[in-house]
């Protein structure tokens, strides 16, 4: 079981080129205060010491450790709605733009929040529009638990605080114990949750029309961070769309091409 005392300072250092080496993961110095915080359940999981101990974990051959400390540390955080920046995008522009039976992937959708709650603004989109455009959306994350409590999509009051009074009402129900509420199976239909490594091959995901990732690459190094963004180019159709996160760099050497739109800012496959 790991000590309440402070981690040795060099046992830290470890950890963090452990991260770096194995997993591509720079911590931001602006996050680094809080990476003991997030990293001390799993040493608690996995009956490990000492952040040195997890450190020389990563870089054996367990790949469920290194998707346990890779989901901790870069997970977006699970909420029900994008910023406001990126749904005025999506409302203004880009969900006209997409076709019939169009794909959309949601990149890190930790336990299900977020996918529920662009599945929710698309149908609002369609409820205004008087039609359904049949689009398809895939959800993914490191984690096999953190899918497997999306594909419940049930949740308690605490987790269902940060959605809109609206949305709980239109497009969720009452479970069957205490408090919690369930998501409504026309929204829940429309959402395919699968597991996806980002540090690995992912090609066969399929091709998208439309990917949104918010914050989750800004954890990888720059050379990690720029093959994933390839890879998305590649997965694109010939001008599909990415949505990045505001804190995100977009390089312009990875096949996509800032767009600043009247509505927002986003990236276009380049063809």
């Amino acid at each position: 079981m790991p000590s309440a005392a402070p981690h040795n300072i060099d046992d830290y250092e470890s950890l963090l080129v452990a991260l770096q080496n194995v997993l591509g993961v720079v911590v931001p110095d602006a996050q680094r205060s809080h990476l003991v915080q997030r990293i001390e359940p799993l040493l608690t999981a996995y009956k490990l010491d000492s952040l040195a101990s997890l450190a020389e974990s990563l870089q054996g051959e367990q790949s469920e450790i290194k998707s346990s400390v890779l989901s901790v540390i870069s997970e977006y955080q699970s909420n029900w709605g994008l910023n406001l920046v990126t749904l005025k995008i999506l409302h203004e522009y880009i969900f006209a733009q997409l076709n019939d039976n169009a794909r959309i992937w949601i990149v890190g959708c930790g336990q299900g929040q977020l996918a529920y709650g662009v599945a929710m603004e698309l149908a609002d989109y369609e409820h205004k529009l008087g039609e359904s455009k049949n689009i398809k959306l895939i959800a993914t994350d490191s984690t096999p638990s953190n899918i497997k409590q999306a594909e419940l999509a049930t949740y308690d009051a605490q987790q269902l605080s940060g959605i809109r009074a609206d949305h709980n009402k239109l497009y969720t129900t009452a479970a069957n114990a205490g408090s919690e509420r369930i998501i409504k199976d026309k929204i829940r239909q429309r959402i395919q949750f699968s597991q996806c490594d980002l540090t690995e091959d992912f090609q066969s995901m399929g091709v998208m029309d439309l990917i949104i990732c918010p914050e989750v690459l800004v954890y990888y190094s720059n050379g990690v961070k720029a093959g994933i963004l390839k890879q998305f180019s590649e997965l694109l159709y010939s001008g599909g769309i990415m949505l990045a996160g505001l804190h995100q760099f977009i390089p312009t050497d990875v096949g996509l091409e800032r767009v600043e739109h009247p509505a927002g800012v986003f990236y276009r496959q380049k063809g």
